[in-house]
């Protein structure tokens, strides 16, 4: 049985003026499944992750 370490998430988001369309609905496509996968390893996700993760499509 494999130890979960924490993760330690210092990064910040990028500044999103220079962000097409697509390339939004990719980053919160991509936090919807870290949340996803934090949740099934038990592992705490990063409130700015949470909150892009919200965001609809």
């Amino acid at each position: 049985m494999s130890t979960v370490m924490p993760r330690k998430c210092k990064a910040k988001p990028a500044s999103t003026a220079t962000r097409t369309p697509q390339q939004e609905r990719i980053r919160i496509r991509a936090a919807r499944l870290w949340v996803t996968t934090d949740r099934k390893l038990g592992q705490e996700t990063p409130e700015w992750i949470r909150e892009l993760a919200k965001k609809p499509l």
